[in-house]
């Protein structure tokens, strides 16, 4: 008897009829969602219900850049809802400021002049001064879609592609097994022209009611740099130690 006329032959093709739809929906539902994924690791970290409370917060730590071998105090403050300093004493060279007051993105770099940092690099700032920006906001993104599950940094994580209303593409890649966010990626461009940047976040500890890493890996096509945070304290920063420079509050056209 022919294979084709059998009745297994029959039953597989019955069979193939019912489960193609199954399969395919499973295929299509293998992959947890970015809106799972990200509610994963805001419930890990504390979520908003950890943030509500404060006001403000100060962490220090230490920057380190080992091309140059330069290992620098710093600190980084925060101001509801949106304000921020960040500054690095890297000892002969000077300081290293940026910031935001809400409205403007800002940066003093030693040797340079006070500068106004406006396009994709002012946006990282800005979104860096936000109170909460540990936690995720998916409502700001045109389109967001879990890509796969890949390796990062050694860890197999699941990777999320997000998408700005202004077309450009953050890249966040969460830890398939502890669920917290392991490290971003974009594109940016800046003086120098376009280049990737990739920040690693490792060493999660509890600060509180908040969990956040204590080392983030930077990287850029010319050097990578370490930023380690030894603590963090809530509620002990004022308006005025988050306050724009003079030099660059001069910068801003009258309106």
């Amino acid at each position: 008897m022919s294979l084709l006329g059998s009745p297994s032959r029959a039953v597989l093709l019955a069979l193939a009829s019912v489960l193609a739809p199954v399969v395919a929906l499973s295929a299509q539902t293998a992959l947890p969602t970015p809106a799972a994924l990200a509610a994963r690791h805001d419930s890990l970290v504390g979520g908003r219900a950890a943030l509500e409370g404060s006001r403000s917060m100060r962490m220090v730590g230490t920057l380190a850049v080992t091309a140059m071998g330069l290992e620098a105090p710093l600190e980084i403050l925060k101001v509801k809802p949106n304000r921020y300093l960040f500054r690095a004493q890297l000892g002969p060279m000077g300081e290293l400021l940026s910031g935001y007051d809400g409205e403007h993105a800002w940066a003093i770099q030693p040797g340079m002049a006070p500068t106004l940092v406006t396009g994709a690099e002012g946006k990282l700032i800005a979104d860096q001064a936000d109170f909460y920006a540990d936690l995720h906001d998916l409502a700001r993104f045109d389109k967001v879609e879990t890509v796969d599950q890949t390796t990062f940094e050694g860890r197999p994580t699941y990777r999320v592609r997000m998408t700005r209303p202004t077309g450009e593409i953050l890249t966040e890649y969460f830890d398939a097994e502890t669920g917290l966010s392991a490290g971003v990626s974009a594109s940016v461009t800046g003086p120098m022209g376009a280049m990737e940047l990739v920040s690693v976040f490792q060493g999660y500890q509890r600060f509180g009611g908040v969990l956040r890493p204590t080392r983030t890996i930077q990287r850029n096509p010319q050097f990578e740099t370490l930023l380690t945070i030894s603590s963090i304290e809530f509620d002990g920063v004022s308006e005025e130690a988050v306050a724009m420079p003079v030099a660059v509050r001069a910068l801003i056209p009258p309106r």
